[in-house]
């Protein structure tokens, strides 16, 4: 009984030395992807907004987001394809999937122009990621095009 006692005791006394590192990443509160769509879509839906009035709208963006339109690196609005001044943007679908601290969203989106019989099909592929502050999401890159 006492050498049972007395090697929990050294047990315990050892493990009092060690330390333990903890590394923090923005805390994702816990939610189910339906909870998470709306204001996931919300920050693509104010980019596309902000894109067709040419407007930057960098507090949705990470400062080194890669943007591809088109095919061409964009470092100013419009950042995704086929926008422009003159017309309204509208997100027509969405597929997302949240995976730790990172989510994919597939998005369809129409332009229409308001002054010329014009209208385009995009799609997008665009990853966010939490805010360092956990108060949303902020876009980190984006790759879209504009269907033929």
């Amino acid at each position: 009984m006492r050498s049972i006692a007395s090697s929990a005791l050294a047990v315990v006394v050892g493990l009092g030395g060690c330390t333990t590192t903890v590394t923090r990443t923005p805390l994702i509160e816990a939610a189910t992807p339906s909870s998470l769509e709306e204001p996931i879509t919300a920050v693509i839906a104010a980019a596309l907004d902000a894109d067709r009035r040419l407007e930057p709208a960098d507090s949705l963006w990470d400062p080194e987001a890669t943007i591809i339109a088109g095919g061409v690196e964009r470092y100013a609005p419009p950042r995704f394809a086929g926008l422009e001044p003159g017309g309204e943007v509208a997100i027509t679908s969405t597929r997302l999937d949240v995976r730790s601290a990172l989510a994919w969203v597939y998005v369809e989106y129409r332009w229409i122009s308001l002054t010329e019989a014009v209208a385009r099909e995009g799609r997008a592929t665009v990853l966010l990621v939490p805010r360092e502050d956990g108060r949303g999401w902020k876009i980190t890159h984006t790759h879209s095009s504009v269907a033929p």
